[in-house]
């Protein structure tokens, strides 16, 4: 039995078998070319630099998909690595005066300015060093044209042991096969310890050279908490931590029966209403079993986009999976359905409802506009919904909504659907509220307006995000400046808060913002009273509001909203998380 202490960075215990991971880091030897060579190594070079900005978007379009945009975003980086000029420089000077190859001059450079990170005294750079060796794996793998090897994953679910794990890698592995990850090399502040903490897999990392005692299908025991690896572990040993993980699954199972009461409790005694944000009838069960409040935004686009006959789903197809979800949730649990929030560049060719292509879909024909153009298509749903409305309780959300005008328009189409069921004698809720989405500056700035008519708000700050800082968050030139925790929408946020109150309107927000664990705090303090986050995030986030009082949380957002910008935001909302987790949450290796 052999005991390896390294760096802790994603907690959890973990027993099971080993499986070692190849060296997937591309090596080249320093090779010269003729002068007459130049020109063409340099195009070589462009032409992989090129292949590798695709590759690295695609990996944090991906992870950005699997675990959130704000894990996506450490892609960013290293699309910021690959673009600096001053190392393409470096490495174009190279091949024209030193007459080496591209792959040579290539490492040579990322290699020099991954030393020159880790000389700095701040350990914050030196964890970027990692980062730049998967740019240059990435750029040389393009060079080579000899493809990287995925991480290859057994059969069964194992411990991953390897010198060093890329983030790219990282964020590729599937939690659900992935016991634990142990490394050779790696810092608490390395990216690939932020993917593997956000995939929930235990990790240790800096545990020295251990690979030498390893072998495929040994067993080991890694504890994520202590920072420990224990190799071919003892008959007794695995006992001990074989009770550990009981009481850990036990400590999973009580924490799950807590939350099906409904509403989290700050420690002030102020209730918070955690809901859920769906796409997929099926997804209500999910919200049901974690204890959601209710459902705060139920997404219809999935009916529009999923059909690949060319045909729009009609008011049958429509009705089916607004009844499934109003009946799991049933009366004591609202849902809230936001009509279809498309733009005609969104509807699949041959069905678009523009008159022209638009050269700026985010500013055009989308959302209530579409629905106000095509009222065929709106009155359809609103039927669907309608008739749903009888296996549940439901209130109907208006997106992106600019202008009183727009707000009415809907508002009157539904009430003339309404009206045809009463002439019909069709059964149906009569009081169904009727809400918007808070989307856009202007939105905010006519609240008001909006609050002496509109029965709630739901602030969506995604677009709101967008269109206040004028960012498309797909493009990859601007897309750093899309940050939830910009204080300039913290304060749009809190003004909408504001103005919701003075006229008693119910107000929560459903965008992403939401479901970032160190944003509870803040838009708590912000005055909100009820989240609305994806399902698997209701656990968690409930857990946190029943950690801080609202005295607290208001404490915290004022020293938030006096920030200057989103990255400082940011790094003072985990550090109050990780305080206030260090205080409440003792550590699972009390649980033996």
């Amino acid at each position: 039995m052999k005991y390896y202490h390294g760096i802790p960075v994603s907690p959890g215990v973990a027993i099971g078998l080993v499986t070692v991971l190849a060296n997937n880091r591309v090596s080249v030897r320093r090779r010269m070319i003729e002068p007459s060579q130049v020109p063409s190594e340099l195009q070589r070079l462009d032409d992989a630099f090129e292949r590798a900005q695709s590759s690295i978007v695609k990996s944090r379009d991906e992870a950005s998909e699997q675990i959130g945009e704000q894990y996506g975003r450490i892609f960013d980086a290293h699309l910021m690595f690959l673009q600096d000029p001053s190392l393409r420089r470096m490495i174009e000077n190279a091949i024209t005066n030193e007459h080496v190859s591209a792959e040579y001059a290539a490492a040579t450079a990322f290699d020099y300015y991954a030393q020159r990170l880790r000389s700095l005294p701040d350990a914050t750079y030196a964890e970027r060093a990692s980062d730049v060796a998967d740019v240059k794996d990435c750029l040389l793998s393009e060079l080579t044209l000899v493809a990287r090897d995925e991480v290859a994953e057994s059969e069964n679910r194992s411990i991953l042991a390897a010198s060093f794990l890329a983030p790219s890698e990282a964020s590729k592995l599937d939690a659900e096969k992935t016991l634990a990850i142990i490394t050779e090399n790696g810092g608490r502040g390395s990216h690939t310890a932020i993917v593997a903490s956000a995939l929930g897999i235990p990790t240790v990392v800096g545990l020295g050279p251990f690979l030498s005692d390893v072998y495929d299908n040994c067993l080991a025991i890694v504890d994520g908490d202590k920072g420990q690896l224990i190799l071919d572990p003892t008959l007794e040993v695995v006992e001990e931590y074989q009770r550990k993980l009981d009481a850990l699954k036990e400590d999973r199972r009580r924490r799950l029966q807590m939350s099906r009461k409904l509403y989290a409790t700050t420690t002030d005694g102020v209730d918070v209403a955690v809901e859920a944000n769906i796409e997929f009838p099926y997804e209500a069960k999910k919200c049901v079993e974690y204890g959601a409040v209710g459902i705060g935004l139920y997404r219809t686009e999935f009916l529009y986009l999923t059909d690949t006959n060319g045909v729009l789903p009609d008011e049958e197809t429509h009705f089916k999976a607004y009844r499934e979800v109003l009946s799991t949730m049933g009366h004591d649990r609202l849902t809230v359905i936001r009509t279809f929030d498309l733009g005609a560049d969104k509807i699949p060719e041959g069905r678009s409802f523009a008159r022209e292509k638009e050269p700026n879909p985010f500013m055009g024909l989308r959302s209530v506009r579409l629905s106000l153009r095509r009222t065929d298509m709106f009155r359809e749903q609103l039927r669907a919904i309608l008739r749903a409305s009888v296996y549940g309780k439901c209130a109907v959300m208006f997106p992106l909504v600019t202008t009183i005008r727009e707000w009415r328009q809907a508002k009157m189409i539904f009430h003339d659907v309404c009206e045809e069921f009463v002439e019909k004698n069709a059964p149906f809720d009569s009081n169904i509220p009727l809400g918007i989405m808070v989307e856009t500056p202007a939105a905010v700035v006519m609240l008001d307006q909006f609050a002496r008519e509109v029965d709630f708000f739901s602030i969506g700050t995604n677009d709101l995000l967008q269109y206040t800082q004028a960012v498309d968050r797909s493009n990859k030139e601007v897309n750093s400046l899309y940050a939830q925790e910009s204080p300039a929408l913290l304060r749009l946020i809190r003004r909408t808060i504001e103005v919701a109150n003075t006229y008693g309107r119910p107000t929560a927000v459903c965008g992403q913002m939401a479901s970032v664990p160190a944003n509870v705090p803040l838009l708590l303090g912000l005055g909100l009273r009820a989240l609305s986050v994806s399902p698997e995030s209701i656990l968690e986030t409930k857990e946190i509001c029943e950690w801080f009082s609202i005295q607290e949380c208001e404490t915290i957002a004022r020293q938030a909203l006096m920030m200057e910008t989103a990255d400082d935001v940011r790094a003072y909302l985990r550090e109050s998380l990780n305080r206030k987790r260090s205080e409440v949450v003792p550590s699972s290796s009390d649980a033996t």
